[in-house]
């Protein structure tokens, strides 16, 4: 006998399995959004933690406008003086209303609001900086001094990350999974299904090589149609939504650019379920049949 023959119905008249396709493409949108959604927050939250990496702020705050000018030009003096500090700078007004137009909104900036004076330091990554100590140096200038060291609360927001981050893993162990179960189903189901016509091919002479090559071609198609559809809808998926957001952040929140080099690895799933449903057919099939015998 031939070491190949489709002896399975064609693919739009099955009955065990018409819906697996479509089961598996709702397993490939969900394993993309998890995916993407890591990505994306990877991404951008490694930009703007590297934007603060290395950098502390510096608040002078009052009701007398110009001592606290005087005060923060001391504050500037003292920090640009003290070893391991690359750079000191005072913002200037328009650069504190710029940050603080997406919380007050534009136009409620007054003249007799009490804005602080910030000063914006940049410390050397190769040399440590006492920076407690620093405080209580400054604060012999003003008891009205404080400094925010941003890798203080950042080190939170790097845990929330990987948690986020090692979640979208678990949901993606969680899907495959899932998904070898419904393959397994599948499978069991159409040789349940074909049980009648395999004995008559065991009695022609069929080897269960040629009958497990048959399921795993089938289901390899399944998985493959299935990985597409759902990888373009995951894709149509995460654009509208950076674009809604992009549309409704109004500047308050800074949308992360879409890392188009690691997003195209998505397009590796379609493969990876195909494979995972060939793979798992095979499998199975081999074993139902060996205990036919």
């Amino acid at each position: 006998m031939s070491k190949s023959f489709d002896f399975l119905p064609a693919v739009k008249n099955r009955e065990a399995t018409k819906l697996l396709p479509w089961v598996m493409a709702i397993m490939v949108y969900l394993s993309a959004l998890a995916a993407a959604g890591s990505l994306l927050l990877h991404s951008g939250f490694d930009d703007w933690a590297s934007s603060l990496q290395g950098r502390v702020t510096v608040q002078v705050t009052g009701e007398d406008r110009d001592l606290i000018l005087t005060q923060s030009l001391e504050i500037q003096q003292i920090l640009r003086k003290t070893p391991g500090i690359r750079s000191v700078r005072i913002l200037t007004d328009d650069e504190i209303f710029v940050l603080l137009e997406p919380w007050l909104g534009a136009g409620n900036i007054t003249d007799d609001l009490p804005v602080p004076v910030m000063i914006d330091v940049e410390t050397n990554e190769d040399m440590y900086v006492n920076l407690d100590a620093l405080e209580s140096k400054i604060r012999q200038i003003s008891d009205n001094v404080y400094l925010d060291d941003h890798a203080k609360w950042l080190s939170h927001f790097y845990d929330l990350a990987y948690t986020v981050e090692y979640t979208a893993i678990g949901i993606l162990v969680m899907i495959l999974l899932a998904s070898v179960a419904i393959v397994i189903f599948g499978t069991k189901s159409s040789l349940s299904e074909h049980k009648s016509i395999i004995e008559i091919m065991h009695l022609m002479g069929a080897h269960d090589q040629m009958i497990a090559k048959a399921y795993q071609i089938r289901f390899m198609y399944y998985g493959l149609k299935g990985g597409i559809i759902g990888v373009v809808l995951a894709f149509v998926t995460v654009l509208g939504l950076l674009n809604l957001v992009q549309n409704i952040s109004g500047g308050l929140v800074e949308v992360p650019t879409l890392p188009y080099m690691k997003m195209s690895l998505l397009l590796i799933l379609p493969l990876v379920f195909a494979f995972l449903a060939m793979l798992t057919a095979r499998i199975t099939v081999m074993r139902e049949l060996g205990r036919m015998v």
